[in-house]
């Protein structure tokens, strides 16, 4: 996999691919991100989960690990950018949805195996609410690629509101994508083509 495929094949479902390097100075985080891995990780290694017939008990169970550490009301807001302000409440809980399907669907396909691939924390930096994790992960054929996970804390918890990959952010990525298609047609016509979007992922 070479690094600009990552770039675009990068998902929150990646962290279920990969190993951890224990660290010690890891902040709450970081461990978070560790400890999703770890979980992941289990889920992965179990024998009960394994074989075809059983990838989509598979993927909701991995899902299910994943989602929680996930803001994925704060990533909907970053990705539709100025769009979002115009929105109405319903509408804002209507775009949620259906970004998130997409997320899941595009991304937690690709978590079905595990072939060594490892993550180590590189640095940790906390500012008021937000924190930035960054880590390097090592693929299974020795490459390398810098992966930093962007953190925002609401009432306590943490939760990654971005994923930047070699320096390209999938938020941005995907407000790229939306702000591209609002030029030339209705959000309408987007949510449309975020439905027909999920239901191919689907088949």
């Amino acid at each position: 996999m070479n690094v600009r495929k990552m770039v675009f094949g990068i998902s929150a479902g990646m962290l279920f691919m990969i190993g951890t390097s224990a660290c010690l100075w890891a902040g709450e985080p970081g461990n978070l991100i560790l400890e999703t891995v770890d979980k992941g990780l289990v889920i992965l290694k179990d024998e009960s989960l394994q074989g075809e017939e059983k990838l989509e008990v598979r993927k909701q169970r991995l899902w299910e690990e994943l989602s929680p550490i996930f803001n994925f009301e704060e990533m909907s807001k970053r990705a539709l950018g100025r769009y979002w302000r115009e929105r109405s409440p319903e509408e804002k809980e209507e775009f949620v949805r259906l970004f998130t399907d997409i997320l899941k669907e595009s991304y937690i396909g690709k978590t079905d195996s595990y072939s060594g691939e490892t993550i180590a924390l590189i640095k940790e930096r906390q500012e008021d609410r937000y924190a930035k994790v960054q880590t390097k992960f090592i693929l299974s054929g020795g490459k390398e690629a810098s992966v930093d996970f962007r953190l925002l804390n609401n009432s306590g918890k943490w939760t990654i509101y971005d994923v930047v990959i070699e320096g390209v952010s999938l938020v941005n990525n995907y407000r790229s994508q939306f702000n591209s298609i609002l030029l030339k047609s209705s959000y309408a016509d987007l949510l449309e083509m975020m439905k027909e979007k999920t239901e191919k992922k689907k088949t």
